[in-house]
């Protein structure tokens, strides 16, 4: 089976969140947020770039994503994501924004090569994975996680790819992945 990392394509006209409420709270792990999580989680817009374009999802300070993407994960059976509201903040037009969902993917494998890779080490032990190659068969036929050795890396099954390709998201990058 072929994989794909998922990614959010970034555009001189892409719009950025900042993360207003939930400072201490670690998204992105592959497990579920803490039982006691008071949701919404509240992100505003970078106000240097209101006027972009909004994102079918954004990585960053979380996975947030659209209701209409989520429901589209939804419709292929894609079930390893817990979903809570989110509401963005649009402070220089004085509105709210309450079409989007955090959608913490639940599932974290450890499936990359790290030899054939290419990192770098920003930290005693905290690595970024800038070409991800993975060993497919610990992927166990997931269709959707994140990489354990870099958690920012969303990784979607052909199936998965596939569909969304389909949809012609323009803001999304796919990238085939290297297998071992």
């Amino acid at each position: 089976m072929k994989y794909y990392q998922m990614a959010r394509r970034l555009d001189e006209n892409s719009t950025l969140l900042d993360q207003v409420s939930h400072q201490l709270v670690e998204f992105s792990s592959g497990h579920n947020l803490p039982k006691n999580f008071d949701a919404p989680l509240i992100v505003s817009l970078d106000e240097e770039f209101i006027d972009g374009e909004m994102a079918t999802f954004y990585m960053d300070p979380a996975v947030i994503g659209t209701k209409r993407f989520y429901g589209e994960l939804k419709t292929l059976g894609i079930d390893n994501i817990e979903v809570k509201p989110v509401v963005i903040q649009d402070n220089a037009n004085n509105r709210e924004i309450h079409d989007y969902v955090l959608l913490n993917i639940l599932g974290r494998i450890s499936c990359a090569d790290m030899g054939r890779s290419e990192i770098s080490e920003i930290g005693n032990g905290m690595n970024i994975i800038d070409k991800l190659v993975i060993d497919a068969s610990k992927t166990h036929g997931m269709q959707l996680f994140l990489v354990h050795e870099d958690t920012d890396c969303i990784v979607i099954s052909e199936r998965v790819f596939n569909a969304l390709n389909a949809k012609g998201y323009s803001d999304i990058y796919f990238e085939e992945l290297e297998r071992v």
